[in-house]
């Protein structure tokens, strides 16, 4: 029986409370609650660092009564945890519902027990990582998005137009983004206030425009300007891209491969990568850069989500550099390029070559 409850260890130089700090960082995307994360605590100071190298019985046999005494928690929520960490496949159990617990050692070595196993949590070790990782990029992400609310509701403030701060106000009407805790509550209201900003800023504008009719140039209407316009937008998001996936993956910034591994876990699988995994990553590294959704749907409307993608991905990568080829502004070097993109033919492509033979080391530079 103990054959089956020995497991293969934990990765190369990680100990049992590094693993334990994963865990604990990463407690929201598991889905583990604190009386959970306490009740790991305790199971993991009840056994011993040999425990978890590859081959051994990792396990202990602490009574319920014990548990529940060390956690600071009642019997009752001790084996409500240890029932739903079983269930969810991260414990396995030993000892029967009523028997007592028990197991031994011998030079250190666990020769067999009847308690609770955590073999099946070492398992999922690589898993844990991951979550603790995109604990660390929400975390760092949230910090950027409670800025980029305030600063919302500072610009919609000084459009002094009837309605503006109202619809912001519906939206969090407290005006205070320290109080939301969730990541994608942040994301939910800093999208919707760029909307109030966008729509109350856009009706300025056409307040603007019209005022100005009278005394505006003719517009040039000739066919020859008309059909030369719409041939090269229209020729332009045509065009397919001169690289793949993982090609792109592999000229991007720090910051958005870090994004890109995520999405590669949850919607490739860690497979072949996809174009939809690089446009959703490109998608949540703007909106870091201070882009509007908005913005970005725009020009992934007359682009395609490709060459919009690899618009931002250039123009990012172009933000680390040291040479004549560096941009200080990520964002505007994003819509610059996407408006040139739009006009000409064959921009990223020239950009895109100039960055591979940069990366390449074909130039000096980051």
């Amino acid at each position: 029986m103990t054959q089956h409850l020995t497991h293969t260890g934990l990765p190369d130089g990680m100990s049992r409370w590094q693993f334990f700090g994963l865990i604990e960082r990463g407690r929201r995307q598991l889905g583990l609650s604190k009386g959970a994360i306490a009740y790991l605590k305790v199971a993991i100071s009840n056994t011993m660092d040999e425990d978890f190298l590859a081959g051994r019985i990792c396990s202990f046999w602490t009574s319920v009564t014990k548990i529940a005494a060390q956690a600071g928690l009642d019997r009752r929520q001790i084996a409500r945890i240890e029932g739903d960490l079983i269930k969810r496949g991260l414990l396995a159990k030993s000892a029967s519902d009523h028997s007592r617990r028990s197991g031994c050692r011998k030079y250190g070595k666990i020769g067999n027990e009847f308690g609770i196993n955590l073999a099946p949590l070492i398992a999922q070790a690589a898993e844990i990582q991951a979550a603790a990782r995109k604990a660390a990029f929400e975390e760092e992400e949230a910090e950027r998005l409670r800025i980029r609310i305030k600063k919302l509701f500072g610009d919609i403030r000084r459009l002094c137009l009837d309605g503006a701060m109202a619809a912001a106000e519906e939206i969090l009407p407290n005006r205070r983004p320290s109080t939301i805790q969730s990541f994608e509550r942040l994301r939910q209201v800093a999208e919707a206030l760029e909307a109030v900003w966008e729509d109350f800023s856009a009706e300025i504008s056409r307040g603007e425009k019209s005022h100005q009719c009278d005394i505006s140039p003719a517009l040039n209407t000739s066919e020859k300007n008309i059909n030369k316009t719409c041939r090269s937008e229209g020729r332009q998001s045509g065009q397919p891209v001169r690289t793949s996936p993982a090609h792109a993956a592999l000229l991007a910034s720090e910051s958005l491969r870090e994004i890109i591994e995520l999405y590669w876990n949850a919607l490739d699988n860690r497979g072949s990568l996809s174009w939809r995994t690089i446009h959703m990553a490109a998608k949540d590294r703007a909106v870091q850069l201070g882009i509007g959704s908005k913005a970005w749907q725009r020009h992934c409307g007359v682009l395609g989500e490709e060459r919009t993608a690899l618009c931002l991905m250039i123009a990012d990568r172009n933000s680390e550099r040291l040479d004549g080829y560096r941009v200080r502004d990520a964002a505007a070097a994003f819509i610059g390029m996407a408006r040139s993109e739009a006009r000409q033919s064959a921009v990223i492509n020239s950009l895109l070559g100039e960055l591979i033979g940069n990366v390449g080391g074909l130039r000096n530079g980051a």
